[in-house]
């Protein structure tokens, strides 16, 4: 008999433990399954901000729609430049508010104006953890350096450390415009003249920048092209009295920046400013060989002058992570 009870005592003991045991790992699979919905949910919530956060940049204007002029003002983020009626143009990029808010992002700016740093966190679900970057968008090289808090004191803005992030891309346009073009400029017998005609719209004059560009400018052998610019005026009859002239000086060269005429200096003695309305360049290309292309281009006020070599298309990538 107490045989009998020991057998079922210990049938007993094992029963307990198996059960024991199941019930544990069906604890453990339970909370394994939470943590991966969890994860999952986290996962998606970041997606959907990235997604939502990308749109917000390249379809609006951002409240107010000229928070890029004053930085203290804004709102709410949005990165495009607006029409004559002022509504936003979707994908085209305001290199102005790109660049005034990657300066807000340095650590002395990002930390010291609460108000606009939680307008700013509030578009990514009120985190910090966000980078913004402008590529080719063919290689994928940056094209400018990227936006994250505290850039200019950080190496880094922590996306490459951590296990989550999402990356969002968009197509844009740079708003780097082109008003006018003359290709492969190239000396004959006679130094050859070309007046190229550009226009500046009401209000431009003050709100964007102007360059003359040389491109595909090379100096094979045996001579190095010479390529003369004056501006506003009629070349004289004799050499001399240019505006720019290169060689010696280098392209981009500076009409009009931040509403001063000529910040680097003109050539000649008394230049002709811009204005609005029909403005105009004579060029005179000396030296056989190479061809050299001749652009006008104009940016928002303000706007770096390395960014006259943006392409016209880019694109915008944002990460986000936690």
């Amino acid at each position: 008999m107490n045989n009998r009870g020991q057998v079922f005592t210990l049938d007993m003991f094992f029963a307990l433990i198996l059960t024991a045991l199941i019930v544990g790992y069906s604890g453990l699979a339970m909370e394994q399954v939470r943590r991966q919905t969890d994860d999952y949910m986290l996962r998606y919530s970041l997606e959907q901000t990235a997604s939502e956060a990308a749109d917000v940049l390249i379809k609006t204007l951002g409240r107010p729609s000229n928070w890029g002029v004053n930085m203290d003002s804004l709102e709410t983020l949005g990165m495009v430049i607006e029409d004559t009626s002022g509504n936003p143009v979707p994908n085209a990029l305001s290199l102005s508010k790109f660049e005034n808010l990657r300066s807000f992002c340095k650590n002395n700016t990002w930390n010291s104006n609460p108000k606009v740093t939680r307008a700013v966190m509030s578009l990514f679900d009120n985190s910090e953890k966000f980078e913004i970057l402008l590529l080719d968008e063919n290689s994928g090289e940056n094209l400018w350096p990227p936006i994250y808090p505290n850039w200019d004191i950080k190496s880094s803005s922590g996306a490459e450390s951590s296990l989550d992030v999402v990356v969002v891309k968009r197509i844009i346009t740079t708003n780097v415009k082109t008003e006018n073009i003359v290709e492969n400029l190239i000396h004959t017998a006679t130094p050859p003249e070309f007046i190229m005609y550009f226009w500046i719209e009401p209000g431009e004059l003050n709100t964007r920048d102007w360059y003359v560009i040389l491109t595909r400018y090379l100096p094979p052998p045996p001579v190095q092209p010479e390529i003369r610019v004056w501006v506003n005026r009629n070349p004289p009859d004799g050499d001399g009295d240019w505006d720019f002239k290169s060689p010696p000086d280098i392209s981009p060269f500076k009409m009009r920046i931040n509403g001063i005429d000529y910040p680097d200096g003109s050539d000649y003695a008394f230049p002709v400013p811009l204005h609005e309305g029909l403005n105009f360049v004579w060029i005179r290309v000396a030296g056989k060989y190479a061809p050299a292309d001749v652009s006008i281009v104009t940016l928002p006020k303000g706007s770096p002058t390395r960014l006259v070599e943006l392409p016209p298309v880019a694109t915008l990538e944002l990460k986000l992570w936690r």
